[in-house]
């Protein structure tokens, strides 16, 4: 497929939903991706999530997976945000990827009162 966007021509978009996603070590919920080919070949990537109003975060390591159970992350830079559907308490953030959203392991289970570490 071939789009034309401001003059680049874009090859290869898919557009995906990511579940059990993580922002560093916070869980974000779902996003969607939307990853394409640039005219020079390189991979690029966006992500859309609906975050908290005031997450304050910056940038991080995006960690999910896919509804097939493929494990993919990849480093993540704010580009924008908008009031999201529920008023003032959420915003509908974008994500720009910063290089490639790469296959990935699992993420261990995060150390709580449910679940000690391993003796």
């Amino acid at each position: 497929m071939r789009a034309c966007y401001r003059d680049a021509v874009v090859r290869r978009h898919r557009r995906f939903e990511l579940l059990q996603v993580t922002l560093d070590e916070t869980p974000i919920g779902s996003c969607t991706i939307d990853a394409w080919e640039d005219d020079d070949g390189r991979e690029q990537w966006t992500a859309r999530v609906l975050m908290k109003t005031g997450h304050g975060s910056t940038e991080g390591i995006l960690h999910g997976a896919t509804r097939s159970g493929e494990m993919l992350a990849g480093q993540v830079r704010f580009a924008a945000d908008q009031q999201g559907p529920r008023g003032g308490r959420t915003v509908l953030v974008e994500l720009h990827g910063q290089g490639p959203l790469e296959p990935a392991e699992p993420r261990p289970e995060p150390v709580t009162s449910e679940h000690p570490p391993a003796s």
